[in-house]
């Protein structure tokens, strides 16, 4: 399936990780007429982990599967190990890897989109699910000397500001979207992203959802 001037549907977690999500699927596609609109959070909203799992249950999921060619769900993972997650929403991670952790929060999300409407439309839902921080994807771009560090999957904003000032003149503590467009100027070439993916698990999963429906 060759991917022209697609629509991918964004339900993600803030507008930074709209913004990463972007740049991997474009560059890891090669077409720059792709489309994204915006679905959780719109423009100007406030996100969050509890925002994307009611929008996967919500009946604005079917519907805006119907106004999509594809979707994408990206959610991390590092806030199901604090206290504040509801009984409906917990996910035992205890002794997974991080296949394994991918793979439950995959089956949690099925379950609040309707396995049987899950079932009809898999071909066209992608998750995106990043163990604990979707910032971990960037340490590959940043440590590519230092494989230890490159595969890091906790701490990764804190490792990450330890070059980001020198290399690019900014901290992410923030969150802003402006530093997040420059730092996906390194996900323009497949080849690249592919050789991320390498040290980072996760990374490589989504990779294989894009594959799977868009190739």
């Amino acid at each position: 399936m060759s991917v022209i001037d697609y629509s991918f549907g964004l339900i993600c977690e803030g507008e930074t990780d709209q913004t990463l999500i972007k740049s991997i699927i474009a560059g890891w596609t090669g077409n720059k007429n792709l489309l994204f609109p915006p679905l959780q959070p719109k423009p100007d909203e406030a996100g969050g982990w509890t925002k994307v799992f009611k929008y996967c249950e919500s009946k604005d999921f079917k519907a805006a599967l119907q106004a999509n060619d594809f979707i994408v769900i990206q959610i991390d993972t590092d806030f199901m190990h604090g206290d504040s997650v509801g009984e409906e929403y917990r996910i035992n991670l205890k002794d997974l890897n991080e296949k394994e952790i991918v793979e439950a929060f995959r089956e949690k999300i099925i379950d609040l989109i309707g396995k049987d409407f899950y079932e009809e439309y898999s071909d066209r839902i992608i998750f995106a699910i990043a163990v604990n921080e979707i910032e971990c994807w960037l340490l590959p771009v940043y440590f590519s000397n230092k494989p230890t560090k490159a595969s890091k999957n906790i701490g990764c904003i804190d490792t990450l500001n330890t070059v980001l000032k020198q290399k690019e003149g900014f901290y992410i503590d923030a969150k802003d979207d402006y530093y997040y467009r420059k730092m996906g100027k390194y996900f323009r070439k497949k080849k690249d992203i592919q050789k991320y993916a390498q040290k980072q698990v996760s990374l490589q999963l989504f990779l294989d959802e894009l594959r799977m429906v868009v190739e």
